[in-house]
């Protein structure tokens, strides 16, 4: 009875592994083009379908390098194809026959192994060989090209192309053709390649600097008596977008400075803006045109213009003048110099001092009248002049050591007092003290103002007027 029940563990362990070995994935090889000439190429489509519950990958290589070469086009190395769980994928591989020298049918060994169980599985690509005219000197050309070119490339600047060619049997080439192809690159190069010889070209193409931004790819063929001896080799580039601010012209006058810039892109439909660096005098006293926004970045300040192309550029033309600034400083040194020379030589300043409270309001204060001569020269024959309001009154008696009024006068109609001082002359920079004492007849509520003193006097030989401001008191 055991066993029977090890006998059934056994047989059913065996009948799963052959199924899951059977059942994991499946190879078919589809031959395109499998009848060629010695210096051609063959191609097959290999069809890979996964049988498992959950994805795996396949890895494809060849087992009779260096004898035959299998490749993709463009090259891929190491060769893999992923499939989802019962997904089915095809690879199309070439075929190259590196070290073949005879005609025949020759199977070439591909092997397929899987990731996830480790499984291998060969399928024979049959290929016939036709003809042997390719050879030269019993060799197959075999020269390995590698070809280097920028991925992204601005149109203004040079285009690097890096060829080399390593020839990898005794063959003499004395004229390979080079041809490069593409929409915006088309270039022909002839050089010699001796056996075993390794060369390196290197190419400069210059383009069109507005060429407009798009994809292209590059194609690459070597070329021997106008057959192709490689598989061509194919290289995708990318024209990229550039904006470029250029000063075109800088021109200098007095006090004008005027600067024409250009605005270029390879791409009419560009969008976004460009900026100039300026100062906030700069900003201030220039002219733009068409006009910029002014803004602020980093504690600098820039002009900005949104972008509007017309053939491919936009000009800009900035400029700065500070004429404005100039006229400006000589007229306020005019009017300072005018004031200097027409200004009142003699100046009145009235204040007030040691007010008196009464019934919250004010009583009694001094009034003082500074009197001082700024001329450059002798003031003579000053006669001030105080009209007092009816509101107030003078005091008579006036402190020692002040100036005594020549003259107190009451105009009886309006009620108002007139005080007169005389002062026979003032030196230059020279100044005199007047004060008097007035009392209110009733407690002045609030803010109140007393009128303007007057004076008149001789100033080289003319007779002038001078009057302060009137005292404005503050309760």
């Amino acid at each position: 009875m055991i066993f029977l029940k090890r006998y059934l563990i056994l047989f059913i362990l065996l009948i799963y592994i052959s199924l899951v070995n059977a059942a994991s994935f499946d190879v078919e090889v589809v031959p395109i083009d499998d009848r060629i000439a010695i210096d051609e190429f063959a191609k097959f489509q290999i069809e890979i379908k996964n049988n498992l519950g959950q994805a795996d990958e396949y890895r494809i290589y060849n087992s009779n390098f260096p004898t035959w070469d299998v490749r993709t086009d463009p090259i891929v190395n190491p060769i893999t194809l992923e499939l989802e769980p019962g997904e089915k994928g095809s690879l199309e591989l070439i075929v190259d026959p590196l070290k073949i020298k005879d005609i025949g049918t020759y199977a070439v060994n591909l092997n397929v192994r899987t990731k996830v169980l480790n499984q291998l599985k060969s399928a024979p690509l049959k290929v016939t060989v036709l003809s042997i005219e390719g050879l030269i000197g019993g060799y197959v050309p075999t020269v390995v090209t590698s070809v280097s070119i920028p991925e992204k490339i601005d149109p203004r600047e040079e285009v690097p192309i890096k060829i080399v060619l390593n020839n990898q049997n005794i063959i003499d080439y004395e004229e390979l053709v080079i041809k490069l192809g593409s929409n915006l690159i088309k270039d022909t190069v002839v050089t010699k390649l001796g056996p075993k010889e390794e060369k390196t070209l290197e190419l400069i193409v210059n383009l069109d600097p507005l060429t407009f931004p798009q994809e292209d790819t590059l194609m690459v063929t070597v070329l021997r008596e106008d057959k192709s001896i490689i598989n061509p080799i194919a290289r995708k580039i990318k024209i990229i977008e550039y904006g470029d601010l250029k000063v075109v012209s800088e021109s200098k006058n007095f006090l004008v400075t005027k600067s024409n810039y250009k605005f270029v892109s390879n791409n009419p439909d560009y969008a976004g803006s460009f900026k100039i660096e300026t100062t906030l005098f700069g900003s201030i006293f220039s002219s733009e045109n068409p006009k910029a926004k002014v803004i602020k970045e980093d504690d600098k300040k820039y002009f900005v213009w949104d972008v509007e192309l017309e053939n491919n550029k936009m000009d800009v033309v900035v400029t700065k003048n500070i004429l404005p600034l100039v006229f400006v400083i000589v007229l306020l040194i005019g009017l300072v110099f005018s004031y200097y020379i027409f200004r009142v030589p003699l100046i009145i300043r009235k204040e007030s001092s040691s007010l008196v409270k009464s019934e919250g309001g004010v009583s009694e204060m001094s009034v003082i009248l500074h009197i001082k001569n700024r001329a450059k020269s002798k003031i003579k024959d000053i006669e001030i002049t105080e009209t007092i309001p009816s509101i107030v009154s003078i005091e008579r008696d006036i402190s020692i050591g002040a100036l005594q009024p020549t003259k107190v006068l009451r105009h009886e109609k309006r009620g108002t007092t007139i005080v007169k001082w005389s002062i026979n002359h003032l030196d230059v920079s020279e100044e005199r003290v007047l004060s008097y004492k007035i009392k209110t007849k009733l407690s002045i509520l609030g803010d109140f103002s007393l009128p303007a003193a007057t004076a008149v006097f001789k100033y080289e030989g003319k007779t002038l007027t001078t009057v302060s401001s009137r005292l404005h008191v503050v309760n």
